[in-house]
């Protein structure tokens, strides 16, 4: 029985689920708060229904809270790699919710890398089990109506994320960046070739990451 105190303890504290039901209250700074005591106590790495409500969480309205929810899963995620692993059910339970992101949640991750730097090791170890996220980011690094920040973080995690199903993208994008460079001089260019070519160096470094770099005096862009 003493070996399963700890556990019991944890199961049977209401200040945890408390917290965990703050989670969605409609005040930013209630979410912010339960975030915080949740994190403290280690809750997201020890409860699969904790954890999976820290996930649904990736798309909070309120930017600053999505971004501490995002350091936050990340921080479980980077201790499991560096130091244990995480109970299977949690592990699983994220596994299932990050693996089938939509379009519209992944552009709000993307909207935390842009806004904030510091939240981008977390990202990586979230793209990494959102086993689809692949093909999505290659729809957004070809979406022209996207703004061109939000397109050269979606090229900067196929990379770094190890989404191998984005070359072809990568490498179609960068050929014809190349190819309209043989042709067309800077000043004609028109504002979605410009965009192209300033997404020309994030494609090229995500190619190289996924093993796929360009040819030895290939010309820069």
């Amino acid at each position: 029985m003493n070996k399963t105190r700890s556990e019991d303890d944890f199961e049977w504290n209401k200040e945890i689920w408390l917290a965990a039901e703050k989670l969605t209250s409609p005040r930013a700074v209630e979410r912010e708060e339960a975030l915080d005591y949740l994190v403290e106590h280690g809750a997201p790495a020890k409860s699969p229904l904790i954890a999976y409500l820290l996930a649904t969480r990736l798309s909070d309205p309120d930017l600053e809270v999505r971004c501490h929810m995002v350091k936050a899963l990340g921080v479980v995620l980077t201790n499991a790699v560096q130091e244990e692993q995480l109970p299977d059910q949690v592990l699983r339970q994220l596994q299932g919710f990050l693996a089938y992101l939509n379009k519209e949640q992944i552009l709000d991750l993307l909207e935390i890398s842009e806004r904030y730097l510091s939240a981008e090791e977390s990202l990586i170890e979230i793209f990494k089990l959102c086993s689809y996220a692949g093909n999505v980011l290659s729809g957004i690094v070809n979406d022209r109506k996207i703004s061109l920040g939000i397109r050269q973080k979606a090229t900067y995690f196929c990379g770094e994320a190890g989404f191998l199903e984005t070359i072809t993208t990568l490498q179609a994008l960068v050929m014809r960046i190349e190819k309209r460079k043989q042709v067309l001089h800077r000043s004609t260019l028109r504002k979605k070739a410009q965009d192209e070519r300033q997404l020309y160096p994030f494609a090229v470094a995500a190619l190289e990451k996924l093993g796929k770099g360009p040819s030895a005096g290939r010309e820069t862009i």
